[in-house]
């Protein structure tokens, strides 16, 4: 992902603890931590429809918890005199195996976060977990009634593919495996190469996706439209190719980007000018509260350059940043000469 400073893949149960501390001179190395494994605890809201969850949905094996008395965790700092109650899922029930530890405080309900994305609310955002048949962890999810989140399962690489799924409490839970008998999921997958062909500028490719049924508007893993991929990278013969055939111009990717978000920052003024002239609005915030003129309209820094360099390393976006640089001023004058400064 691009937006935050999450790992790609944060796999929580099990991690392995990758650095010791080396000490000085020739003195051994001493490693800080005595297992190389932690155990997560969770407060959820009903603690049996969560265990339920964890082993039935989720595949996990219920193992011996424990209890705190009221006064022992204040003592502790833990809690404000209440007792806790803790229920133990592990992956695999053997010795040393991380745990994912469940608690509940029916008399005490907390307060819950904002969890519609995994950027919503800081801290610890998702569990990652390693499965070695996806098949049978999205049939166990159906079963279950519980929805698979976007577009998922998702090829991820290999053999692999990657389901999201939500539990009671609406904790992010990601499963990694191969799945299908020839390694593909049994679901509906997007059409990959007609977003490719958008990014390429691959007109012929496009009609031919649009020829055979693709649907001009749907979103590449939930997320960025052709419309969109196509204006990020600048292909001004494709953007217009999509536009003529329906493309919506004001459609919104996950963080609530329109296609005029992305060409507005690089400056591609030629782009801004064919979905403005399209029927672009200018004015539709994404998810930061952020419109098109304010991609573009902050003076040209060393933080603006890093970012643009970093977007082309990680997307390979192919345009550098003094052409970034020359092109925003020309955007905010096109965006100011169509509607002046949003409101």
């Amino acid at each position: 992902m691009i937006h935050g400073t999450k790992l790609p893949i944060l796999a929580m149960l099990p991690l392995l603890v990758m650095s010791s501390v080396s000490a000085q001179g020739n003195k051994a190395k001493v490693p800080v931590f005595s297992k190389n494994t932690f155990d997560l605890g969770v407060v959820v809201s009903d603690l049996d429809k969560a265990a339920k969850f964890y082993s039935d949905v989720v595949g996990m094996t219920e193992v011996k918890g424990f209890t705190a008395p009221a006064e022992v965790a204040t003592r502790f700092g833990l809690t404000n005199n209440k007792a806790v109650v803790v229920r133990r899922f592990v992956m695999a029930d053997m010795k040393n195996a991380p745990s994912l530890k469940l608690m509940a405080f029916p008399d005490a309900p907390p307060e819950k976060p904002d969890q519609k994305f995994i950027h919503s609310t800081l801290g610890f955002s998702y569990l990652t977990l390693f499965v070695n048949d996806m098949d049978a962890a999205v049939a166990r999810a159906k079963k279950a009634g519980v929805k698979l989140e976007g577009e998922t399962p998702a090829k991820v690489g290999g053999p692999n593919f990657l389901a999201v799924i939500k539990d009671p409490d609406g904790n992010f839970i990601e499963l990694i495996g191969p799945g299908g008998k020839k390694g593909e999921p049994q679901v509906k997958a997007s059409n990959d190469a007609f977003f490719e062909a958008a990014r390429q500028g691959d007109v012929v490719a496009l009609r031919k996706h649009l020829d055979a049924g693709q649907d001009i508007n749907a979103k590449h893993n939930n997320n960025a439209p052709a419309v969109g991929i196509a204006a990020l990278f600048g292909r001004v013969e494709a953007l217009r190719f999509l536009i003529e055939n329906g493309a919506d111009v004001n459609v919104q990717t996950g963080d609530g980007g329109t296609p005029l978000h992305g060409p507005s920052f690089l400056g591609r003024a030629e782009v801004v000018s064919v979905l403005l002239k399209a029927g672009a609005e200018s004015n539709i915030r994404n998810n930061n509260g952020q419109h098109a003129f304010d991609e573009c309209s902050a003076p040209w820094s060393d933080q603006i350059e890093t970012k643009v360099k970093y977007l082309n390393k990680a997307l390979g976006l192919g345009i550098s940043p003094d052409a970034v640089r020359k092109g925003r001023p020309e955007v905010l004058a096109l965006l100011r000469s169509r509607v002046g400064k949003p409101e």
